[in-house]
């Protein structure tokens, strides 16, 4: 074999054993394209978060709590109230929601719709993502107990569309355990999920162009959910 040969054969191992060692780093393949579709996502948390805790209160609000899914909804005019108040953050979590309830509990507000854990689950099994998502809920209990809380299903995810890093398999397993603590806690849980998906439990393609965010027919079918709530 000649030694270029060598050298081209020495190169590929390096690059394959590269390529192992990153995945291995990043959790996988799944958890490495996540981190790569998450970048700027950060700044874009720390910007929004605070810009927020420099808002001032309105007491009594409305809130809706979550990610992305969340933040790019126009709340007020979907829902036809300007007392909801819109707090979710693209890329967020159920740790990073834990961190900042300081200034989403300071509006005290009556009521509020929690959407939380499907960028969790983009790294970590369901089994690791419920405590995070139990010790959210607890402590909103606990620091404000006057606040109607509802607890809304994590929505389901199209691989087919475009690949996502979720599955739905661990969408439903977590969707189930937020049902049964909701029942145990005397919460609504609403099934919003179900509004949204296919005959197959993916999300429905004509609701999105990349697997995981929703357009806007989507969001009306979801506020048609929440609207005669606020009325309760």
């Amino acid at each position: 074999m000649k030694p270029l040969t060598y050298i081209a054969w020495s190169i590929n191992i390096l690059l394959i054993a590269g390529l192992f060692f990153a995945l291995h780093k990043y959790g996988g393949w799944r958890n490495l394209w996540a981190k790569i579709n998450s970048r700027g996502i950060e700044k874009t948390y720390h910007h929004r978060k605070n810009l927020f805790e420099m808002l001032p209160p309105k007491d009594g609000a409305i809130v809706m709590l979550g990610n992305s899914i969340t933040a790019w909804g126009e709340w007020p005019e979907l829902l036809d109230n300007p007392n909801v108040i819109n707090r979710g953050i693209p890329g967020d979590h159920c740790d990073g929601m834990l961190e900042r309830l300081e200034e989403i509990l300071r509006h005290h507000p009556s009521k509020l719709f929690l959407m939380a854990g499907v960028n969790d689950l983009a790294f970590f099994s369901p089994d690791t993502v419920w405590p995070k998502y139990e010790r959210l809920v607890n402590e909103i209990l606990k620091s404000s107990p006057e606040t109607k809380l509802y607890l809304q299903s994590v929505l389901p995810v199209n691989n087919i569309v475009s690949p996502t890093a979720v599955d739905n398999e661990d969408v439903d397993a977590l969707n189930e355990r937020i049902k049964v603590f909701a029942a145990a806690k005397n919460l609504i849980f609403m099934d919003v999920n179900s509004v949204l998906k296919d005959l197959d439990g993916n999300l429905d393609a004509a609701y999105t162009l990349d697997g995981i965010h929703i357009n806007g027919a989507a969001y009306l079918k979801w506020a048609a959910e929440i609207r005669p709530l606020l009325t309760q």
